[in-house]
């Protein structure tokens, strides 16, 4: 069963042991970034990076049906926005 984590205040560590995320959404009015890792907890092993714009306010990436496997657990840093994680343990 997919799961759902909103991150909207802080650095934050989605699954701290291995996972399968589905989609990564990004949502603010202006500019902002989020880098997602493939990590327990530290920024390294970048995966992918979201970028938002005062024109642009979303930008997600869907991994497909099968989602993409985070073997070291998934960890996600951002500026500003709201960023919503789908994934399953």
């Amino acid at each position: 069963m997919w799961k759902y984590k909103l991150i909207t205040d802080a650095d934050t560590t989605v699954s701290n042991h291995p996972c399968i995320v589905k989609t990564i959404i990004l949502y603010h009015a202006g500019d902002t970034t989020a880098d997602i890792y493939n990590s327990t907890g530290t920024a390294t092993k970048r995966v992918w990076t979201l970028t938002s714009s005062g024109t642009i306010p979303r930008d997600e990436i869907d991994f497909g049906i099968q989602g993409a496997d985070f073997f070291e657990g998934c960890y996600v840093t951002w500026t500003a926005g709201e960023i919503l994680v789908v994934y399953k343990d």
